[in-house]
């Protein structure tokens, strides 16, 4: 029971740094997710612009470029669940706040997530994200 607590622990602190990353991308950052997430050639990303990614080159040039087209924003979680199955973890959540599109208007974001985890080397790594699709971030992040 004490291991099972704890490795949930562990992944709600990797949920935690999830907001925190997500957040340095909304301000043009995207470094920060090259730590949480693995570099495997099976992780995958859906994007709330409704992307479709497979492996870690193609999950983090995307990330690249919503950075590059951020203006800003922050967001926190909301009704974490968390379920962890030995080297694998499930995670749901919402994630609210105000996000600024590179038109300058800001938006309130209220977004479902889903995000698996899978401890390699003794660390919660991400390789699975899906958000909502949001048809204003569609828009913004939409183009060449």
């Amino acid at each position: 029971m004490t291991d099972r607590l704890s490795e949930e622990k562990a992944v709600c602190a990797a949920v935690d740094q999830w907001i925190v990353v997500l957040n340095a991308m909304l301000n043009g950052d995207p470094k920060p997710l090259a730590d949480l997430y693995s570099h495997a050639d099976d992780v995958t990303y859906m994007g709330a612009e409704g992307t479709f990614r497979v492996g870690w080159e193609a999950t983090y040039a995307d990330w690249q470029a919503q950075a590059e087209k951020s203006s800003g924003g922050q967001v926190a979680p909301a009704e974490v669940h968390v379920v962890v199955c030995g080297d694998l973890a499930a995670v749901q959540h919402l994630t609210r706040g105000q996000v600024r599109q590179p038109d300058g208007q800001t938006n309130e974001t209220n977004v479902r997530e889903s995000s698996v985890f899978r401890k390699e080397l003794g660390a919660w790594k991400m390789i699975a994200h899906h958000a909502d699709a949001l048809a204003y971030w569609e828009e913004a992040f939409a183009g060449p």
